[in-house]
């Protein structure tokens, strides 16, 4: 029985910690020094039907320019995506918006181009809905 509930105990602290990991945000996370500095990260939103989203690309002195084309979105466009990154321009982080195309599902969001997906991995972040 000490066995089954330690068993139990521990498959629930890992899958809350796993979970707790997300907090709205799809990191780079292939390399594990670029997570903090690679991520794209869902704030509070306050208009029915729009996630904002900050995108970060490449710290302070930037990093190979990232754009909208570089993430996936699937039931959502880019209503305000400029590009980020640029080696030495300083334009490490912009206030994204995404408009959802159907409110009643959820919105998913990846890295998309193979050059992406190289430095970032396969991750995923689903919102479900509503929005």
């Amino acid at each position: 029985m000490k066995k089954a509930l330690f068993t139990l105990s521990m498959a629930l602290l890992t899958g809350h910690f796993v979970n707790a990991q997300n907090h709205n945000t799809l990191w780079c996370d292939k390399n594990a020094k670029m997570k903090n500095t690679h991520n794209f990260s869902l704030q509070k939103t306050t208009e029915t039907g729009k996630l904002n989203a900050i995108m970060k690309w490449g710290g302070p002195n930037g990093g190979a320019t990232f754009s909208a084309a570089n993430l996936e979105i699937t039931n959502g466009t880019c209503e305000s995506c400029k590009p980020v990154g640029a080696i030495g321009s300083g334009n490490y982080q912009q206030n994204w918006v995404i408009k959802v195309t159907d409110p009643s599902k959820a919105v998913t969001f990846a890295w998309k181009t193979t050059g992406t997906i190289n430095v970032c991995g396969t991750g995923k972040l689903v919102i479900p809905r509503p929005f």
